[in-house]
């Protein structure tokens, strides 16, 4: 269960390191949530403002997908899906604990090893760092040295580049992050995360703000 915690509490460093907070973009457009808005958004004057309402809009998705890829002492690679308020999917694909899975509902968890879902018994899922930490308007504060890079394409689509340091809300880790904005959306589409100390040394995490993600109990 230790082991089980702390590979769950890593996660929680894959947080853009910037937050958000307010308002969503109104609504599915076509593809989904997240999908085009129909024109571009540019890079502003601000760079830190632009973190922000990426943050903003983030936080208040209803759904989300994220494929993190960690280096350091050790590997960690994973799938995570989201589902608001509280359900998460977290699949182990490679590292120290590839091949596990974890979905939690509520203060619910459930692990899978090998086929078999087990509810974990006396588990508190709230008591597990939130993969959103960083986006919130908490973690937003410590918010630092915020710099636009420029433009770059993801996946085909324009994104708009910044540079920016935090620190973890929980446990105030350093760290120094790149992120990827969607000009199309003005969503996060990419981030690359270093941290200075500690096992873990880089987080790559990818997200797909589009694809529908349902999350239920694996077991009763």
């Amino acid at each position: 269960m230790n082991k089980l915690i702390t590979v769950s509490a890593i996660l929680i460093f894959f947080a853009l390191g910037c937050s958000k907070v307010t308002q969503l973009l109104p609504g599915a457009r076509g593809g989904g949530i997240g999908s085009g808005s129909g024109g571009a958004t540019k890079a502003s004057s601000d760079p830190k403002q632009d973190i922000i309402d990426a943050s903003n809009k983030f936080i208040a998705l209803p759904y989300f997908s994220a494929k993190m890829n960690g280096t350091g002492q050790n590997e960690l690679k994973s799938q995570v899906d989201y589902v608001a308020p509280d359900r998460y999917h977290i699949a182990y694909l490679g590292g120290t604990a590839a091949g596990m899975e974890i979905i939690m509902v509520g203060n619910d968890m459930y692990m899978k090893t090998g086929d078999k879902w087990t509810k974990t018994p006396g588990s508190n899922a709230s008591s597990i760092p939130n993969l959103r930490d960083s986006f919130t308007e908490e973690g937003l504060k410590t918010l630092s040295d915020v710099k636009s890079a420029g433009t770059e394409s993801v996946d085909g689509k324009e994104a708009n580049v910044y540079t920016y340091k935090n620190v973890t809300p929980k446990g105030q880790f350093p760290f120094e992050s790149r992120i990827w904005v969607s000009q199309d959306t003005g969503l996060p589409m990419k981030i690359v995360v270093d941290y200075p100390n500690g096992a873990l040394k880089q987080m790559t995490v990818v997200y797909d703000t589009v694809t529908p993600v349902t999350i239920e109990p694996p077991v009763k």
